[in-house]
């Protein structure tokens, strides 16, 4: 008897744990930094709310622009950028890549950070190499366009 009563606590466990963890994951997530994805297939997705007077991460794909990547002395010798501005201001610029140790390029998210009275953020990103090369991912010429949120 006693043995039946543990496997069956057992089994209520292991269908209560994972209910009663969902809230809590959902909080936690809930104050997280939103992240604008940019992936390999010339999608995007946004993962949360961007919020003015906070940051919001760019995680772009390299696959995307793939045409401009010189080599130089067994090295990479190209970079992507984001460039950024919000509400038609400033245009200011972040690397979406950084090099190994192996000196090729790997990914890195941009961190941006949200004024607190901006409405509209807008990106572009550009490929170059030390021949000269260049290449842009702007949506055609109309750039991405995000709502930013007022802060809480």
């Amino acid at each position: 008897m006693r043995r039946t009563t543990v496997t069956r606590i057992l089994a209520l466990s292991l269908v209560l744990l994972p209910a009663l963890a969902a809230p809590a994951e959902a909080a936690t997530n809930a104050g997280a930094t939103p992240v604008l994805h940019f992936v390999a297939e010339w999608t995007e997705w946004t993962e949360g709310t961007l919020e003015a007077g906070r940051s919001v991460l760019v995680d772009y794909d390299l696959t995307r622009l793939s045409r401009c990547r010189s080599q130089y002395a067994g090295g990479d010798a190209w970079s992507i950028g984001v460039y950024y501005r919000v509400d038609g201001g400033p245009i200011q610029r972040q690397v979406v890549t950084r090099l190994d140790e192996t000196r090729h390029n790997v990914k890195v998210p941009a961190s941006i950070d949200l004024p607190l009275d901006g409405k509209d953020l807008e990106l572009w990103f550009q490929a170059a190499d030390r021949t000269g090369c260049n290449e842009y991912d702007s949506r055609f010429g109309a750039n991405y366009h995000y709502t930013i949120s007022p802060g809480r």
